[in-house]
């Protein structure tokens, strides 16, 4: 019999703790029958998998944990772009875990699948050689306790990659959702970056790499090219007050 008693022990409450429950955000993403079809139309969508794996170091053969992996999109775009990888991939609704196993299975991905019931992980400590997050600390009640949870379970020297929304557009992302150009962001609370890096720093993590980007995540090809050069020619400084999506490299020392 395997031997547990090293998974999900000594990990502290966190003083900030949003004011739903992982229930309340499964509820949602079980109702977002058309959550893929959106975001196919939504080019910053599929840009979260394609930025992420440019700033990562993943290598062929990698065992690798996509904590709410959704349909499965960012395992089946990673398979194709390194040989190899042993995913585990979790996500907090059965219904998106549905989706995800015909996908993988149909690209013939390897991944195992699990249904994401708690910010403990259900690994033993220094399982994965990297972990990848996107759009996920602002669905999680206690996200300080999901990123001491990837120290616990990635490798010394291991990699995490995470994204997360800009708390500067949380208006925005209510407003579209209203208009019906996306689908709502159902239970959240956007994280401050300040937060963010001070929980990184406390799980053990040195941050490598933030980048922020994307100032225009709908529109005609032809804008959304534009506004990526605008993105280059202001800088970092400035995108991170302008931006959406805020992008954090940590390796664990």
């Amino acid at each position: 019999m395997a031997d547990n008693s090293k998974i999900g022990k000594s990990i502290p409450r966190t003083p900030m703790q949003a004011a739903f429950t992982l229930n309340d955000v499964e509820a949602h993403y079980e109702r977002t029958v058309d959550y893929d079809e959106i975001n196919d139309r939504t080019p910053s969508h599929m840009k979260r998998f394609i930025d992420g794996l440019k700033m990562s170091s993943i290598k062929d053969g990698a065992k690798v944990l996509n904590v709410f992996c959704r349909s499965g999109k960012g395992e089946e775009y990673y398979s194709k772009h390194r040989k190899n990888l042993e995913f585990s991939s979790m996500d907090v609704s059965r219904r998106l875990l549905k989706e995800a196993k015909k996908r993988l299975e149909a690209a013939g991905v390897k991944a195992k699948l699990f249904h994401y019931t708690s910010e403990r992980l259900p690994f033993r400590d220094g399982s994965f050689d990297n972990a990848i997050s996107y759009e996920t600390l602002e669905h999680v009640p206690e996200p300080g306790k999901l990123i001491l949870e990837f120290s616990r379970v990635l490798k010394k020297g291991g990699e995490l990659v995470l994204s997360t929304p800009n708390t500067s557009w949380d208006w925005i992302h209510s407003l579209v959702a209203v208009l019906g150009i996306h689908h709502p962001e159902g239970p959240h609370r956007m994280v401050p970056r300040k937060e963010i890096i001070a929980m990184l720093h406390e799980a053990g993590f040195t941050i490598i790499r933030e980048k922020t980007v994307i100032l225009m995540p709908v529109g005609p090809k032809s804008l959304i090219a534009a506004s990526e050069v605008i993105e280059n020619l202001i800088g970092e400084h400035l995108r991170r007050y302008l931006c959406l999506r805020r992008y954090f490299v940590g390796i664990k020392v």
